[in-house]
């Protein structure tokens, strides 16, 4: 939730929905969704991909459309990445999680170590994350470069 006028157009510059929007699109169906995405709507591809991604046989292609969603600056795409590891049933990776939402930090989302502070990981897999969350900086957003979420 945004507190200023300032972090509200930080947020929409990368793909970030408002709690309200996020509600709504998470009762949205596949199809709604995909159409919304494909008109533009960052947020809704973000949504639409982790649904995806959490269907049977949809793994793959789902974290493949959040990772391109990744790659072009939306910084959303890495919450959405998170919670694909930490509820896939089949590709379950807390680390993988943890590291995903510390690629978001790195790359200027600091009110990300809330949700980060929410994880029951050790100490050890916590420096995993941060292990795997550099690797994946340079993988995915090699050429994006931080931009600071504004401080209230």
């Amino acid at each position: 939730t945004a507190r200023s006028k300032e972090e509200a157009t930080w947020l929409a510059a990368h793909g970030y929905p408002s709690k309200a929007k996020y509600q709504a699109m998470m009762a949205k169906s596949l199809e709604q969704l995909q159409a919304e995405a494909a008109k533009g709507d960052r947020s809704a591809a973000v949504v639409y991909a982790q649904k995806i991604a959490l269907v049977p046989n949809g793994f793959y292609d789902g974290v493949g459309m959040l990772h391109d969603q990744a790659v072009s600056g939306n910084l959303f795409a890495y919450y959405g990445l998170s919670d694909v590891y930490w509820n896939s049933a089949e590709h379950k990776d807390l680390v993988g999680s943890a590291a995903y939402l510390r690629v978001a930090y790195l790359l200027g989302d600091w009110k990300v170590t809330n949700k980060i502070g929410q994880l029951d990981l050790s100490p050890v897999e916590f420096a995993a994350a941060d292990e795997r969350a550099a690797k994946l900086r340079e993988t995915f957003s090699g050429d994006i470069d931080p931009s600071p979420r504004p401080i209230e």
